[in-house]
C-alpha cells in the first residue's frame, strides 16, 4: 500500500517551525514600521516648514508670527500635508496645525510646527 501525504507529526513539525520564525521576525517588522512612520512624521514637518517660509516671504516679510497648515493648503503652497496613513491624522494637520516662526535681526528663525491654530 503507497502512502500519500504528510503525517499528522510532519503537519505539526511545519507548523511549529512556522511560528519559530514569525515569533523572530515580527518585533523586527513591527519596529521597521514605526521607525518608518517617525520619518514620515519628521518628513511632512520639515516640508511643511519649508512651504511656511516660502508662504511667509511671499506674503508676510520683516515680522514674527504664524501662519496656519490650512491657510497654506488653500493659497496652494501645499497639498493636503499627510502624517501617515490615517486620513483623520491628515485632516487634523490641515485644520488645527501651525507653523510658528520669529522674525530677528533681520531673518526668520526658530520655526516650529505646533498643534495649535494661530
Amino acid at each position: 500500500m503507497s502512502e500519500k501525504g504528510f503525517s499528522l507529526v510532519e503537519l505539526i513539525g511545519v507548523l511549529v517551525l512556522l511560528s519559530v520564525i514569525v515569533l523572530v521576525a515580527f518585533p523586527n517588522i513591527l519596529t521597521a514600521i514605526q521607525g518608518t512612520n517617525q520619518k514620515i512624521e519628521e518628513a511632512t514637518e520639515q516640508l511643511l516648514i519649508a512651504n511656511a517660509k516660502s508662504y511667509i516671504n511671499d506674503t508676510l516679510p520683516g515680522r514674527s508670527g504664524c501662519v496656519n497648515v490650512s491657510t497654506l493648503v488653500e493659497e496652494g503652497y501645499t497639498e493636503t500635508p499627510i502624517a501617515n496613513s490615517d486620513s483623520t491624522k491628515s485632516q487634523e494637520i490641515q485644520n488645527s496645525w501651525s507653523v510658528h516662526y520669529d522674525w530677528d535681526n533681520g531673518k526668520y528663525v526658530n520655526f516650529t510646527l505646533r498643534d495649535s491654530s494661530c
